[in-house]
Formats: C-alpha cells, sequence, structure tokens
C-alpha cells in the first residue's frame, strides 16, 4: 500500500489517479488543506480566492469533468484600488482612467523603456514594464504581497506573470478596451459548496483516508515505511509526502545536517484570511480587488458571492480580505480579533464596505500560504529532492516541491506521479 501523507488537492487528486492501493492520512479533520471551504452564518468562504482556469485545456477539461454538473464559467471582473479608483485588472489594461501624468508616466516609461536582462524579479519588472507601470502599481504589491527583498527573488517562476504587448498597453492609455491575462479571463468554479467540492469531488466518497492523523514520526523497518501519531502506526510499501517539506524532515531520523539546514532557509509567508458578510448585495459586482496602499493591510480581497451566488444567503453578499505575514512576525501573531477589527476599518475607510452592514466576520490563519522563490530555493531544494530521491519518497503539491503552482499544475503533476506509479509493481 502506497501511503500519502497529508490531505490537500495534490493528496485527492493522486490517489484518484492511482491504481494501487492507497491511504491518504491527514492531520485536520477534514480534506482540503489551502482548498478548504468553511461556513459561518450562512456564508460560504474559502481560504483565499480560489479559482479554476488553466492554460492546459486538457488538465482544464480533466477538471471540469470530474466536478461533473457542480461547475459554472463566470468573466473576470478584478480591479485594482489605486488612488481611490477602481482600475481594471492588471494594471496596464487599465491606464486610461488614471490621472493624465500617471498615463503620461506609465505609457513612457513602457515606450522609453531600455533596461538591462533582468537576473531577479526586481530588474524583472522593470525591464518588462518599465518604470511608470513598476513604481505606480508592480513595486508596492509585490512588496506587499512577499514581504520579501524583490531584488533577492528569482525568475524561476515568473512565467506565470505574462508580459503585455506594447499595443495592448499604447491602447489603454488612450482608453481603447484591451484584457490582459488571457488565460485566466474566463474562469469556472462551483456552484455549491466552495472550492472543497473540487476535493470531494477527486475523493468521490470512496477514499481510503484517516483524518485527525497527527503525524509524529515517519521511520523505516526493513521494507516498510512506518508513520506514528504517538499511539498509532502505519504501516506502508511506499510514501508519497504532500505537506510542507520541511515538517516532514523534522519527523524523521538521521537526517543528514546539509538537509536540515536546506530546509530551514526555504522561505515562505503564511496567510490570514478574514471574512465579512454584509446584510445586502453590494458586494456581488467584482471578482477581486488587488491593493497596492501600503496603509491597507489586505493585499487583495474576493467576493465569494461572485464566485457563486449560493456561497451566501439571499440578499446578502460577503468578501474574503487575504493578509500575508513572515513567519514570528507581529503581523502574524496579532489576535484574530484585533486583525479583524484591523480590516475592517481599513476596507471601511476606502469605501470598499461600510461597518453599519457588516452581520459576520471570521478568520482562519494558514502556517503556510505563499512559496519565495529566493535565489537559493533551487539550490536548496536540490539538495532536499536528493535526500528524498535516495529514500524513494515523492514529494508532491505546493509545499512538497516548495514551488509556486496553481491547482491546475498540482493535479497535472499528480496526473504525471501517479502514471509513474502505475507502471511499477507495488
Amino acid at each position: 500500500m502506497i501511503g500519502i501523507l497529508g490531505g490537500g488537492l495534490s493528496a485527492v487528486s493522486l490517489q484518484h489517479f492511482l491504481f494501487p492501493k492507497s491511504q491518504i492520512l491527514e492531520k485536520d479533520n477534514a480534506l482540503g488543506g489551502l482548498c478548504r471551504s468553511f461556513k459561518k452564518d450562512g456564508f460560504s468562504y474559502d481560504l483565499g480566492g480560489h479559482i479554476l482556469f488553466s492554460k492546459d485545456k486538457a488538465v482544464l477539461g480533466l477538471i471540469k469533468r470530474i466536478l461533473g454538473n457542480n461547475i459554472h464559467a463566470q468573466r473576470r471582473n478584478n480591479k485594482i484600488f489605486y488612488k481611490g479608483r477602481f482600475v481594471k485588472y492588471p494594471f496596464e489594461n487599465g491606464l486610461g482612467i488614471l490621472d493624465k501624468e500617471d498615463v503620461y508616466d506609465c505609457l513612457m516609461g513602457v515606450l522609453r523603456n531600455n533596461y538591462p536582462k533582468p537576473k531577479d524579479f526586481f530588474s524583472w519588472m522593470y525591464y518588462n514594464f518599465g518604470d511608470g507601470i513598476t513604481e505606480k502599481y508592480l513595486l508596492p504589491y509585490n512588496n506587499k504581497i512577499w514581504k520579501f527583498a524583490l531584488d533577492k527573488m528569482s525568475l524561476d517562476w515568473v512565467g506565470r506573470l505574462p508580459r503585455p504587448p506594447i499595443d495592448d498597453i499604447v491602447k489603454s492609455a488612450l482608453g481603447i478596451e484591451t484584457e490582459g491575462y488571457l488565460h485566466q479571463l474566463n474562469f469556472f468554479y462551483p456552484r455549491h459548496g466552495g472550492i472543497q467540492s473540487l476535493i470531494s469531488a477527486f475523493a468521490g466518497g470512496k477514499q481510503d483516508c484517516i483524518c485527525g492523523f497527527n503525524i509524529k514520526k515517519i521511520s523505516r523497518r526493513r521494507k516498510e515505511w512506518l508513520v506514528s501519531d504517538g499511539k498509532n502506526i502505519r504501516p506502508y510499501n511506499k510514501i508519497v509526502i504532500t505537506f510542507a517539506v520541511a515538517e516532514a524532515l523534522r519527523m524523521m531520523e538521521n537526517v543528514p545536517l546539509r538537509v536540515m539546514q536546506a530546509a530551514k532557509d526555504l522561505r515562505y509567508n503564511c496567510l490570514r484570511v478574514v471574512l465579512i458578510g454584509i446584510k445586502n448585495r453590494s458586494l456581488l459586482d467584482k471578482s477581486a480587488i488587488y491593493i497596492p496602499d501600503k496603509d491597507i493591510l489586505a493585499h487583495r480581497v474576493c467576493f465569494m458571492g461572485y464566485f457563486s451566488q449560493n456561497n451566501v444567503p439571499l440578499g446578502n453578499s460577503s468578501l474574503v480580505a487575504e493578509v500575508t505575514a513572515k513567519p514570528g512576525s507581529g503581523l502574524a501573531k496579532v489576535s484574530n480579533s484585533l486583525l479583524i477589527e484591523k480590516i475592517v476599518k481599513n476596507l471601511s475607510c476606502i469605501g470598499i464596505i461600510d461597518k453599519k452592514d457588516i452581520v459576520t466576520t471570521d478568520i482562519k490563519n494558514l502556517p503556510y500560504g505563499y512559496v519565495i522563490h529566493d535565489r537559493d530555493r533551487q539550490k536548496n531544494m536540490k539538495i532536499i529532492r536528493s535526500f528524498f530521491d535516495s529514500l524513494g519518497i515523492k514529494l508532491l503539491g505546493r509545499f512538497a516541491e516548495f514551488e509556486y503552482i496553481n491547482m491546475d499544475q498540482v493535479v497535472a503533476r499528480s496526473r504525471s506521479l501517479a502514471s509513474k506509479m502505475n507502471l511499477r509493481k507495488l
């Protein structure tokens, strides 16, 4: 039997594709990981803005088939809150609404751009967008979300950020309608049950899983892997780790110091997600708002009722505000009640909500939210992967592989790994 450690999307999709018998061990009381959905006072919300899209049509088609009738299409209506205005997303496609001086700076920054070939994320923004767009939006937004020196971030993840055609930027500056990031312009989302419906659909009610199994130790005995929660031991012929790789290493014995140091040097941000439910339908006209303003804690708010009106009670609407924090920082430690209070105050000040309309709030805290692709990530993961390869253990998923990947890529990698494991006589 194959043991799949962790119960998020990577785990349930892997099990869905696997032929050999497998079992999932999940520490929480339900499967889902980052793809969990929760309910509060009739409001359903996800752990952030999860939507279904992909450049890979085969993978997207697979996801749609898995969800069956529980899926519907939506068209993106994202905005960027900049100088008191809701600018079309992505920023370079909404220039026409800006003040003339800002439009000039952004347009000329692109047309006069002679920045050298980039070596890091900081210089990549200038190289691709010029100084106007970069300094007005990209720099403040990315400083806010990553909370890490952008000139120390690598380029191995920027393929997810397409470079806009100059023609589109010129048209945008003149007020001519253009669209960017076309692969996510039209997206899909479950009609019922939030994004966790995707987890349930992959599991199909037939999964072999044990929830509430908080792994404490992973050890080897002859030809078996033994996974223990301190009370019970589960034996497996092979294991696949789908939760945070650094945590998995701390559960193992005789790990070389260089491997432990490589894991310690991995950089990431935790994520705090605040739900705000209100007693009117005013939050149903947008999909998300991106907020580069450093004085507003949330970097993005997503509107759950726009994704599916079944996420909100009739006549109501809601949002989830996302806040990244460095692990162990003051922002990571501030109390739930105080963070909710600050988010409510922030969003009221910029006119997204009115405090008197709030009927419920809630908060969820994720110790792992965003992988940071710093310059040493690839080197550190090469050391870590080599160690796990020597043991015959596979890594799968965002924080096991330690790579900033979306849900479609998770599913694609799960299918790929399953196809390789299915060819072996286990």
